[in-house]
């Protein structure tokens, strides 16, 4: 048995998976952002209500204190929004303030008496899909994320790779897309990194709101323009194709490098397949290589895929 956590800026989602993979138990409940001990404590008080439910169930018996603990109760598996020194394992970044700075692999470790790992949340979503997923029997695996922003993981037969810098995947920033930007008559912005025109603010659900904005001069939600896009309505289809533009545009320098074998999207808009197939036309249109299937496609756990891969953790 394995105990997962997929934790956000407003909540902290909780599973307990079996060992091929079914969800035995889900929760959530709000992230703590006042101070590291009242986060600590969330995360304690699932898993000792865990240890309690599913006693006698696989790995996740036994007494804390007792001889052998740490190795016979459920190991933690945990996703976040961020990045983790590789030397020190300490957060580099993250939406959760009491957790800034802290190794917590470590202290969690500590506070909870068994193993615990922890990965950024979209590495996770591309382990989930490379392992048991969309990817599933793929040699090389890109997941995107295209939800509230834009990330991405890679995993190679079936493991990470890179993470010298503790922070990999990232096809949202460091680009600059202010040209095609300007060719549709929109003014770059500052992305939250720093970077002067970055992918990022535009490229998934926050980003299509924007796009849509501007063009328009018309606040709507990402579900009511791509609604408004599949009723041939004229604004979204034009906000519509923008957005392709853009994220096809930068993703297809992502393929020209990595060559990958399948690229499962999750987040938000990884629910439009329409939208996702319009994307992979694009790329597989203007790449390099010769792609006969479709490349980018709707992940199998595009919904909690960062809660399924931090399950998976404890694996590799």
């Amino acid at each position: 048995m394995k105990y997962a956590f997929d934790i956000g800026g407003t909540k902290i989602e909780f599973g307990v998976f079996d060992h091929d993979g079914t969800i035995l138990h889900r929760q959530k409940v709000a992230t703590p952002l006042e101070d590291r001990d009242s986060f600590i404590a969330a995360i304690r008080d699932l898993v000792v209500d865990a240890d309690r439910k599913f006693a006698g169930h696989g790995s996740g018996s036994g007494d804390a204190s007792s001889s052998g603990a740490v190795a016979a109760l459920a190991p933690v598996g945990i996703s976040f929004a961020g990045g983790l020194d590789p030397e020190s394992g300490a957060v580099i970044s993250a939406n959760v303030p009491p957790i800034k700075g802290w190794p917590i692999a470590a202290g969690l470790s500590d506070a909870l008496h068994r193993p615990v790992r922890v990965e950024n949340d979209a590495d996770c979503f591309a382990l989930a899909e490379a392992r048991q997923g969309a990817g599933e029997s793929n040699r090389t695996v890109f997941a995107i994320i295209l939800g509230t922003g834009v990330g991405g993981g890679i995993v190679v037969d079936g493991q990470f790779i890179g993470g010298r810098s503790g922070i990999r995947g990232e096809w949202g920033h460091g680009n600059d897309i202010s040209g095609p930007l300007m060719r549709h008559g929109i003014k770059a912005r500052q992305c939250g990194c720093g970077g002067a025109a970055c992918l990022d603010p535009w490229g998934a659900a926050r980003g299509l709101e924007r796009l849509h904005a501007a063009l328009h001069g018309r606040d709507l939600s990402s579900q009511d323009i791509t609604a408004a896009w599949r009723a041939g309505n004229s604004a979204a289809l034009k906000t519509i194709d923008v957005f392709v533009d853009l994220v096809a545009g930068q993703l297809r320098l992502m393929v020209n490098v990595l060559d990958p074998d399948i690229i499962p999207v999750g987040g938000g808009l990884a629910a439009e397949h329409g939208l996702i197939a319009r994307i992979d036309a694009a790329v597989r249109a203007s790449v390099l290589g010769r792609y006969d299937h479709a490349l980018v496609v709707p992940g199998r756990f595009f919904a909690d895929g960062g809660l399924r891969g931090a399950a998976l953790l404890h694996d590799l």
